[in-house]
């Protein structure tokens, strides 16, 4: 199954650093869309939508990317978040936009990831040491899972 992974990963590249080993493990093309505007989605049979969680949610650039897509209906989707704390489950708004569009999701991955925005900067952060290798290995394991679905 050819597999793409679109990531915006801003701060201190716990998404990348996610995206990276899981893109490894299936031989998936990855593409940050902070540099790289319009992807082509085409011979794709899986896409992976990654980000860090700002405010609660994805990554604007993201966000508005997704919702201009033109998803082939035939494509399997899943998402992917790195966050400070894991209280919720931060694809939820996603989701939603994916099935507006009429495309369903077939699974989510979240992992905590070093934060140092507002608050936590003053602090130290927190989820230091995150992503691990620990992260990266359920991280591999959820990605292979999603391939051979």
């Amino acid at each position: 199954m050819k597999t793409i992974i679109i990531y915006a990963s801003t701060h201190h590249g716990n998404t990348k650093k996610v995206v990276e080993r899981m893109a490894a493990r299936v031989s998936a093309d990855v593409v940050d869309i902070t540099k790289t505007k319009q992807p082509n989605l085409s011979g794709y049979d899986i896409i992976g939508i990654a980000s860090g969680v700002y405010f609660g949610s994805f990554h604007e650039g993201i966000k508005k990317w997704a919702a201009n897509a033109a998803f082939d209906h035939k494509q399997k989707v899943f998402l992917v978040a790195t966050c400070g704390a894991l209280y919720r489950d931060h694809t939820k708004g996603m989701k939603k936009l994916l099935q507006e569009k009429g495309i369903a999701c077939i699974g989510s991955f979240q992992c905590r990831g070093y934060d140092t925005f507002g608050i936590f900067g003053k602090i130290g952060g927190i989820a230091k040491n995150h992503p691990n290798e620990q992260d990266f290995k359920k991280a591999q394991e959820f990605i292979r899972k999603m391939v051979e679905k």
